[in-house]
């Protein structure tokens, strides 16, 4: 039987040790987090199996995981969990222990639990390097032969993505994070950007004329023309070309 006095050393929701953590006499869990999930089990019990979806056994072998050196997007493939909950864990309780950096065990590891960026990083040569990215760009070659490009017809002033994105939200009523290819051409004509949408970022692309305009669709002809990647490379390498007029 535990005394008045004694502390309890324990989070009152997960069970984990809270020594060493700060003012741990006046803590009652390990985190804000089991803190909010403690006092909804408190307030709805029948959501408790929401709050702890996975097994023990499964955190703790992703835990070792990571402190043996594993990313955690690694770990989330491997236990097929989802990775912000993967994250979630690293964040609460990744600080027990320290964290071994261990990339030669990696190469010993199915190619499927590898990312692409630690495939990059266990790379041996520069060989073994250029084949890793080789192997993955066949994989997205198709799509771009494949790839068409809508001309937002007539002319926008500013090129940034957030102004692109609101053109296309507003003005064509369309997603701009859909993963399609938008082309737009400035107030003087002789700049041309695309945008595109490649989780995470923003892919933009700049073509510029040193001297000249681009020949480009003007808005009485709609909102936008859809043509392929061939011609639109044909497009923007046009010139325009004017008579001589002889003076008499």
């Amino acid at each position: 039987m535990e005394s008045v006095g004694q502390i309890n050393r324990n989070c009152i929701f997960c069970g984990i040790s809270l020594d060493g953590m700060c003012q741990p006499h006046k803590r009652k869990y390990c985190s804000t987090t089991c803190s909010s999930k403690y006092r909804l089990r408190q307030k709805k019990p029948g959501v408790q199996a929401k709050l702890w979806q996975h097994e023990p056994a499964v955190f703790e072998g992703a835990m070792e995981m990571y402190w043996a050196g594993m990313s955690s997007a690694s770990i989330a493939r491997y236990y097929d969990i989802p990775v912000g909950t993967m994250y979630s864990w690293v964040h609460d309780f990744g600080w027990q222990k320290e964290r071994v950096e261990q990339i030669a065990q990696y190469k010993e590891k199915p190619n499927r639990l590898l990312t692409l960026k630690e495939s990059f990083r266990i790379a041996g040569s520069a060989e073994e390097w250029q084949d890793i990215l080789h192997d993955n760009a066949i994989q997205s070659m198709d799509a771009y032969e494949n790839e068409s490009i809508k001309l937002v017809c007539g002319r926008l002033h500013g090129y940034s993505a957030g102004k692109c994105a609101a053109v296309v939200y507003e003005k064509l009523k369309e997603d701009p994070c859909s993963g399609k290819t938008y082309a737009f051409c400035n107030k003087c004509g002789n700049a041309i950007t695309t945008i595109s949408w490649n989780e995470p970022i923003y892919h933009i692309e700049r073509y510029v004329k040193t001297h000249g305009t681009f020949i480009w669709p003007d808005e009485k002809l709609g909102k936008s023309i859809e043509v392929s990647r061939v011609e639109f490379e044909h497009l923007i390498s046009l010139q325009k070309y004017r008579k001589s007029i002889k003076k008499p």
